[in-house]
């Protein structure tokens, strides 16, 4: 009994020593960190200094004032922000899993009494922290910027609902990423993978332009990938309060009609609206339930083809 309780606190002491070492990895590589905030900065800046411009209705002019309409585009373009560094972020990590087998620094591992599948989900665990710390810094910044620059603040609600949110994202985001991780063989390959994965997401998902102007394949492609439903949960989240500004500021004598149709016109061009999946009216609850199951699913199959990988 007494052998058996200390050969499992031996585990998990490694378990937590194979976890802080990669932590340890990505801090330790500061310049790896500096170009994580650098690129956070560069999408920010962009998104808020340029997209943001091109962004503004022009029907909404003389009716509401620039910091409202900058407050409202920021609303919809902060959510692809956030989505687009949830995927960016754990996929970077995750390059020691790369690093590990083609310098053969897994072999180190095996000789350690933990069971392999535990050793590839330290690897997980550690880009879900990383990913979630990160992406926590990026909406305490983001939504600090659109109060300080328009003067219009969001609520503890939507503060609260956003890093919710956020460590949702982490947990989907860091599986998928681990399962794409685990069919990459070499570093350079990884390095090309990682480079233009982002900038597919970002317009496969409808963050970079609205769905509603893209082809049905593509947006049929969008409806079954889960970054493209997180994004549309931020927007619901953090829209409203734009949206209800407009519809206050609306002449007291606009037909009920012609508000109704700027308000849904808005909603479809800034993608506010539910697309449901594989074509169905499916509400996004279920959706997101749905892409928590094929996380788990996805990061079983990573465990097993890394696992089949050790073995060769």
């Amino acid at each position: 009994m007494m052998y058996s309780s200390m050969l499992w606190v031996n585990k998990m002491l490694n378990l937590v020593a194979l976890f802080k070492r990669n932590i340890k990895i990505y801090l330790r590589d500061k310049t790896a960190v500096f170009f994580s905030f650098l690129s956070v900065i560069i999408l920010l800046t962009l998104y808020l200094l340029f997209i943001a411009e091109n962004m503004k209705p022009t029907e909404l002019d003389g009716i509401l004032t620039d910091k409202e309409l900058t407050f409202l585009v920021y609303s919809q373009l902060i959510p692809g922000l956030i989505v687009i560094n949830s995927v960016s972020i754990p996929l970077g990590n995750l390059g020691n899993i790369i690093n590990d087998f083609e310098y053969k620094q897994i072999d180190g591992f095996l000789v350690t009494p933990i069971e392999r599948p535990k050793i590839i989900l330290t690897y997980y665990l550690s880009s879900f922290v990383i990913s979630s710390f990160i992406n926590i810094l990026i909406v305490i910044a983001s939504l600090g910027v659109v109060t300080l620059t328009t003067g219009i603040g969001y609520s503890l609600q939507v503060w609260f609902t956003t890093i919710c949110y956020t460590f949702f994202f982490a947990f989907i985001s860091t599986a998928f990423m681990v399962f794409l991780t685990s069919l990459i063989k070499s570093v350079n390959a990884f390095g090309a993978v990682s480079g233009v994965f982002g900038s597919l997401i970002g317009f496969a998902s409808g963050i970079y332009m609205p769905l509603s102007i893209l082809p049905k394949w593509i947006q049929s492609f969008s409806s079954i990938i889960p970054f493209t439903h997180m994004t549309i949960l931020l927007r619901r989240a953090m829209l409203p309060k734009g949206l209800n500004i407009i519809t206050d500021k609306l002449p007291g004598n606009m037909p009920e009609a012609e508000i109704t149709a700027l308000n849904a016109a808005l909603k479809e061009i800034y993608g506010y609206n539910e697309i449901g999946m594989f074509g169905l009216d499916i509400p996004i609850f279920w959706v997101m339930i749905i892409s928590i199951i094929m996380s788990v699913g996805l990061l079983w199959l990573a465990t097993y083809l890394l696992n089949k990988r050790i073995k060769n």
